[in-house]
């Protein structure tokens, strides 16, 4: 299920996420619109490696008082 970014903070305060399907707002690749969860049970250090394996398919977002922070862990290629 499609969540907006103010939905994934409010279902998943304080928490990793593991992101997929990820919608940017004009399509600029920083500004999260929405998403799907796939995770929300691994570290940063387990979603890192998903990505890993999903060649960067897998976003990994950490939620913090109702916002995402900007800050997400990125495969580079």
């Amino acid at each position: 299920m499609r969540l907006t970014r103010k939905q994934l903070a409010e279902q998943y305060p304080d928490q990793w996420l593991g992101l997929i399907n990820v919608k940017y707002v004009d399509d600029d690749g920083a500004t999260l619109e929405s998403a799907e969860v796939k995770y929300t049970d691994k570290s940063s250090k387990e979603l890192l490696m998903e990505q890993i394996d999903t060649d960067g398919e897998l976003k990994a977002w950490y939620t913090n008082e109702n916002t995402l922070q900007l800050g997400m862990v990125e495969v580079m290629g």
